[in-house]
């Protein structure tokens, strides 16, 4: 009988230690996600901003070009 209490003892720890375990893990895990959407948060930002100039410059281009066969 003594061995099953000290059994159960031992399991119940275990069990507490894996669910504080868990919980440290999906923090972990929550953290670095947000870090990656961060990240690529900036990186799609920055694309935008380079292709948007992109865009601007062939417009302004395309906008001289027409204003020259006008003139």
């Amino acid at each position: 009988m003594k061995n099953w209490l000290v059994l159960l003892a031992i399991v119940g720890i275990a069990a507490c230690n894996t669910a504080q375990g868990v919980k440290k893990d999906v923090a972990i895990g929550a953290e670095k996600t947000g870090e990656a959407l961060q990240k690529s948060g900036e990186a799609v930002e920055h694309a935008l901003h380079k292709s948007g100039e992109a865009v601007g410059g062939a417009l302004k281009k395309g906008g001289d070009a027409v204003q020259k066969v006008v003139e």
